[in-house]
């Protein structure tokens, strides 16, 4: 560009120079702001990424007792079903002692079959009542036994 002296064509140049001036600053702030938008991105992916290893962490250290706790659970639940067999095991000699009152009541069984013998009697009545059907006064005399009998 040549020097003039023409007032507007100075104005034009200094126009030109300030927008040169304007498009290289915001040109540098465009890439200032690219700069801090990937340090944030990178500063964001990293604490994000430190903050999934942590919660890792902590879910195996809580998984691992998790386990913990379930193996002692399972412990102590075979420690009962064996404490609960041995007292099973102890509390069998005292079904037997129901099985004694069995025997009493077989006692009351013999009772009965003793109560069996008047029956018999009733049945050797019987047959004397068959023998004098023949006889119909002798088959009132045989009541009249009956009653004195009983």
């Amino acid at each position: 560009m040549t020097p003039t002296n023409d007032p507007v064509e100075q104005a034009l140049d200094r126009l030109t120079r300030m927008s040169e001036q304007l498009t290289r600053a915001s040109e540098e702030q465009a890439r200032r702001f690219d700069r801090q938008a990937k340090e944030l991105f990178d500063r964001t992916e990293s604490a994000t990424e430190r903050a999934l290893e942590r919660i890792e962490k902590e879910l195996r250290q809580q998984i691992a007792a998790l386990k913990r706790e379930i193996a002692q659970l399972e412990r102590r639940a075979q420690a009962a079903r064996k404490e609960v067999a041995k007292r099973a095991a102890g509390r069998r000699p005292a079904r037997k002692a129901p099985a004694k009152k069995t025997a009493a009541k077989k006692t009351t069984a013999r009772k009965t079959t003793a109560k069996k013998a008047p029956a018999k009697k009733t049945a050797a009545k019987k047959t004397a009542a068959k023998k004098t059907t023949a006889r119909k006064t002798t088959a009132k005399k045989t009541t009249a036994k009956k009653r004195s009998a009983a």
